[in-house]
């Protein structure tokens, strides 16, 4: 897959992520919250590159990938928030700083996939896609717990 192709799959992941985090804060988010957990299985699709026999990974960059999307995600994590509104509606709290994050985090990505020449186009698609997974997965996971500590609580004091 060469890195064209990739970083329009990327902008199409990163297009459902903002619509997400948008409709999250317009209108409320089910009961269960899985919805969060969404965009995790958006950026997983990206693991078919696996199947691609130009891709030469060495195990300690997944690792450091991986490390680096985790990173990226702290931003994320201390900015996402829940409330609970007055119809009892758990949302996602309104946040510009969020939408600004992405897009900085994405403007970042085409950055570095246009002035890293020293690995080849597959890999380096490859290791932005784990870095995106480390992020988006490491901040939904948390965002989903943040948003079942909130759930239960508004439970917890609707039974008060």
């Amino acid at each position: 897959m060469n890195s064209t192709v990739s970083m329009m799959i990327s902008a199409l992941i990163f297009f459902f992520i903002l619509r997400g985090q948008l409709s999250g804060m317009n209108k409320p988010l089910k009961k269960s919250g899985i919805s969060l957990l969404l965009p995790i299985l958006y950026i997983s699709t990206s693991f078919m590159q696996l199947f691609d026999p130009s891709l030469h990974i060495r195990e300690e960059q997944v690792i450091i990938a991986l490390v680096i999307g985790m990173v990226v995600s702290i931003p994320l994590i201390l900015t996402t928030n829940f409330e609970v509104r007055d119809n009892g509606s758990t949302f996602i709290k309104r946040n510009k700083t969020v939408f600004v994050l992405l897009i900085v985090i994405f403007v970042l990505r085409f950055l570095v996939v246009a002035t890293i020449k020293s690995i080849d186009p597959s890999t380096l698609s490859f290791m932005c896609n784990l870095v995106t997974f480390g992020y988006i997965s490491t901040w939904r996971i948390t965002s989903y717990l943040k948003f079942r500590g909130v759930s239960s609580s508004k439970q917890a004091m609707m039974n008060v």
